[in-house]
């Protein structure tokens, strides 16, 4: 052999070495491919699931028609004001944003923990549009007439 054929065996062989050890193409796209799913798995549970507080304004919701509060969204860290326990096991929550808030959403969950009233919680769910607050639903006679959002529970976790 000549001694350019050696040494274009040579620096071939020592390039292909250098790559395969540096590079290796199938590692790294499966590398990218497990961090894009769980990244898009992070962006789709706080997409499908918004906080309520950057898509609406939740001190006054009777600005919007029932048409508009139709939509997933996060009730993050509300106040238990109200409570009722059904004697299927069902609790029907009264929820402020804030404490001193005279913003109603009412809800019910199927909770094993106990939940009092000044309990924080956070939902994730759907906002089912407006209510008036009834007899039907038990709570306390002070609440009757008053103005809610109905939200039906995907998730919750007491805080």
């Amino acid at each position: 052999m000549n001694r350019k054929r050696i040494a274009l065996i040579t620096s071939l062989i020592f390039l292909s070495d250098c790559s395969i050890e540096s590079f290796n193409p199938l590692k790294n796209d499966l590398k990218n491919d497990v961090q894009a799913v769980s990244q898009s798995h992070k962006k789709k549970t706080s997409d499908k699931y918004p906080d309520i507080s950057k898509e609406l304004d939740i001190t006054s919701m009777e600005q919007y028609s029932s048409n508009v509060l139709f939509m997933n969204l996060t009730l993050r860290n509300f106040h238990v004001k109200d409570i009722y326990l059904d004697n299927q096991g069902t609790y029907h929550l009264l929820l402020t944003p804030l404490k001193t808030s005279n913003q109603y959403f009412v809800t019910t969950i199927k909770s094993s923990k106990t939940i009092k009233i000044g309990d924080k919680i956070t939902i994730q769910g759907f906002i089912n549009g407006k209510v008036k607050v009834h007899d039907e639903y038990s709570f306390s006679p002070k609440y009757n007439g008053k103005k809610a959002v109905s939200v039906i529970v995907d998730h919750f976790e007491i805080n």
